[in-house]
């Protein structure tokens, strides 16, 4: 593991992303939000959004093209982004959501026929810090990653979910997906060779398994809460479908091309109760639930995000740990489009 300092890696994506054909402001936005993804320990979601993002030039991505809004009604904005990186969508859509809800105390937009839109917790951080609550759902429609619980055929994507509060001058981020896994995760299992502890995947026969590599020949990822409780997450993914067809997005369906679809609900506590009284009873709240007692084997009682807020400050101090695989990966890059890179 090497640590490479946040502005020489933030430097070699905007330079990379120039070369393929992104406006230099652009390829500065991925290059910034990609690697502070990095750097906030969703390494699933990070420089794997790079290497993807790269791949998708000139097939499923148009560098420089912008995301088309289609509809800008009230409190809803809908934004097509047909070959347009899911990153640059989401950023549009976090901008009217949050202008939105700022003026009209909630609002809902929706992303639909993109790309990769990466890890929703960090989309959801710049609207925290303008004070606003925020959720994000989203799903890809011809992903076989999931079956409906209780069944074998994959029929969903993994469909993460993402909420998120401020709290202090941080913020509470919860993000994951509804699968037991994101696929991101499994991917980089059956790379590696590696198993889950419980059994988290089923075989073609439905039988459950450790073993990822299922996928690969008709198998599925659970959802979250497994055989137990999976079917509470097998509920919400199916309202994640609900809200992309609502939108005018694909649901789940083999048959068309693989399109990313996002949404996301924003609202403004002043136009309730007030910032004031919210972030009085927020800060009493979490004082509260940080002052339980402690289980065998924790050592803090911490709120999700929290870790990697602490994650991204040392990186800011100490540089952004990469494992040799990610290093191998910039490296060829930066070969392959002729940047020269000292880390």
């Amino acid at each position: 593991m090497k640590r490479i300092p946040i502005s020489k890696l933030t430097a070699f994506g905007t330079e990379l992303l120039v070369k393929k054909g992104f406006p230099r402001n652009e390829a500065a936005y991925l290059s910034k939000f990609i690697i502070e993804t990095e750097a906030f320990r969703s390494t699933s979601h990070g420089l794997d959004q790079l290497f993807a993002l790269v791949g998708n030039i000139g097939s499923r991505i148009i560098p420089g093209k912008a995301p088309k809004v289609t509809k800008n009604k009230g409190a809803m904005t809908l934004i097509d982004g047909e070959g347009v990186a899911g990153l640059l969508c989401m950023k549009i859509a976090t901008e009217k959501a949050a202008e939105k809800a700022m003026k009209l105390g909630v609002s809902f937009t929706s992303v639909i026929n993109t790309t990769w839109v990466g890890s929703l917790g960090s989309h959801l951080k710049k609207i925290s810090e303008k004070g606003l609550i925020a959720m994000a759902w989203a799903q890809t429609s011809a992903c076989k990653d999931c079956a409906p619980f209780g069944g074998i055929t994959p029929c969903f994507s993994t469909n993460p979910i993402a909420m998120s509060f401020p709290v202090g001058k941080e913020a509470m981020i919860a993000d994951y997906s509804t699968a037991s896994y994101s696929m991101a995760s499994v991917s980089r299992m059956i790379s590696n060779g590696e198993k889950s502890a419980t059994p988290r995947f089923v075989d073609k026969e439905g039988n459950p398994t450790t073993e990822p590599s299922v996928l690969k020949d008709g198998g599925s990822i659970m959802f979250t809460g497994l055989d137990l409780e999976g079917h509470k997450f097998y509920g919400l993914s199916l309202f994640i479908e609900a809200l992309t067809a609502m939108s005018g997005g694909s649901a789940n369906n083999p048959n068309v091309p693989s399109r990313q679809s996002a949404m996301l609900m924003v609202a403004n506590p002043e136009m309730f109760a007030g910032n004031s009284y919210f972030k009085k009873e927020i800060n009493r709240f979490v004082a509260h639930v940080k002052s339980s007692k402690v289980r065998p084997g924790f050592d803090s009682i911490k709120l999700p995000g929290e870790r990697g807020f602490a994650s991204l400050k040392e990186a800011r101090k100490d540089g952004v740990p990469l494992n040799n695989t990610k290093l191998e990966k910039l490296e060829a890059l930066a070969k392959e489009n002729n940047i020269a890179i000292k880390w």
